[in-house]
């Protein structure tokens, strides 16, 4: 498996600048996944584009 994981800075970034207390938000929704590696947190790649592709559903529903 070649998974990817995103600094909190690089999700953030990469879901339009959100605030870290959003991003944080969406992890204790299970929203987002972090893990953490020596004590910093990671979101995994998998969670972050699962969560743009919901947000694209719901524009194209919208």
């Amino acid at each position: 498996m070649n998974e990817r994981f995103y600094s909190i800075a690089q999700a953030q970034t990469e879901l339009g600048n959100i605030g870290r207390t959003k991003l944080y938000q969406l992890a204790a929704r299970h929203e987002l996944e972090l893990v953490k590696l020596d004590g910093k947190s990671l979101v995994t790649g998998r969670s972050l584009q699962r969560f743009k592709q919901k947000l694209l559903d719901q524009l194209v529903a919208a």
